[in-house]
């Protein structure tokens, strides 16, 4: 099967949607499938003209040969893709795209351009990762939802969300976790917790810093270990907390999740929240926001403790809960262990490539 997903534009940066799409590549790739990943040319690409969008290129080639540097937005450094799969940079015309039995739209403003594509570039499908209301209005989303596309969501929440403004049959195909964080790992921890920087408010990280500086107060010793794609952490961070940038997967299992008691969650928003599962997989317990998404994986008082949201007090409690009470912790970072073992790349791709004939 020739398969295309049609990415927004790339800026080389890890992004847990762009993950699990390179994954399934490399995946159907090593099942016999040609795969192609393209992506648009413009963040935002129904806001300029496909002229003004081919313009901005020509500068920012121009400009990146002047600097004798490499344009971000032309590369992948950041993941291992199979050389097999074709990558496609820069799109703003269908010509530039490969015929294919498939193709697939990856976020709101691929819907749109996935839908405008003629029948030679294959059955049209939309892969729905999350509510993308920091992106777009409400009611873009939904229209997007409208359209006729067949839908594959990762979670439950999202499918009862789009049969809200749709009879479209949904498909629901779940997340994985990378087998490298559920590797072998020590109960036996320090009173570390970590947690991911993130600039997107939904991720409510100057939340969660609240929540470790109010826990810091009755747990002196303890150390946080922060990550994110940011080169620099937020400002005034206190000195007990270490900032990793852009960490791989093998530091974030062994130096960050596998050394964690506990991994906050604060998000107000997550179509799946893949961090979560594999600091769960790691060995970490999981203290995060009730919120659909989080709970698609993670049972409050089995396998993770949730907190309502934005709620300082809870959070730290149930924060100092897990630190303070060893058995406790064990107890549920063992029943997490096995509870994400269901979720692999094997099966994923069963049940994706089963929605797609």
């Amino acid at each position: 099967m020739k398969i295309n997903f049609i990415l927004p534009e790339n800026d080389d940066k890890p992004i847990g949607g762009f993950k699990i799409v390179y994954q399934y590549a490399n995946e159907m790739t090593k099942r016999g499938h040609e795969v192609c990943i393209s992506f648009l040319n413009d963040l935002y690409p129904e806001k300029r003209s496909k002229s003004r969008q081919w313009l901005s290129l020509q500068k920012r080639r121009i400009k990146h040969k002047i600097q004798g540097s490499i344009d971000p937005s032309s590369q992948i450094t950041w993941f291992d893709l199979d050389k097999k799969v074709e990558v496609k940079f820069h799109v703003i015309n269908e010509s530039q795209l490969p015929n294919a039995d498939v193709v697939i739209a990856t976020a709101v403003q691929t819907s749109f351009f996935v839908d405008k594509l003629s029948s030679k570039k294959g059955r049209k499908f939309y892969f729905i990762q999350n509510y993308e209301t920091w992106a777009y209005p409400e009611d873009k989303v939904h229209d997007s939802f409208k359209l006729p596309l067949k839908k594959i969501v990762i979670a439950k929440w999202l499918a009862e969300k789009i049969k809200k403004v749709t009879n479209d049959y949904i498909y629901i195909v779940p997340n994985f976790i990378d087998d490298i964080y559920m590797g072998k790992t020590s109960s036996d921890r320090e009173n570390v917790v970590s947690i991911l920087n993130h600039e997107l408010p939904e991720k409510n990280t100057l939340f969660g810093i609240d929540v470790i500086k109010r826990v810091k107060e009755k747990v002196p010793d303890l150390t946080v270990k922060m990550f994110g794609v940011s080169n620099r952490p937020p400002e005034g961070l206190p000195k007990y907390i270490s900032y990793y940038s852009r960490p791989s997967r093998q530091q974030l299992f062994n130096d960050i999740y596998a050394k964690s008691k506990i991994y906050i969650m604060p998000s107000l928003l997550e179509g799946w929240g893949l961090t979560g599962t594999e600091a769960m997989a790691s060995g970490a317990a999981l203290v995060a926001s009730d919120i659909p998404g989080i709970t698609e994986y993670a049972i409050n008082n089995r396998n993770s403790l949730l907190a309502k949201p934005n709620d300082l007090k809870d959070f730290s409690e149930k924060v100092l809960e897990l630190i303070l009470d060893e058995k406790r912790r064990k107890e549920i970072t063992e029943v997490a262990k096995e509870d994400v073992k269901k979720y692999s790349l094997i099966e994923s791709t069963n049940l994706f490539l089963k929605c797609l004939k």
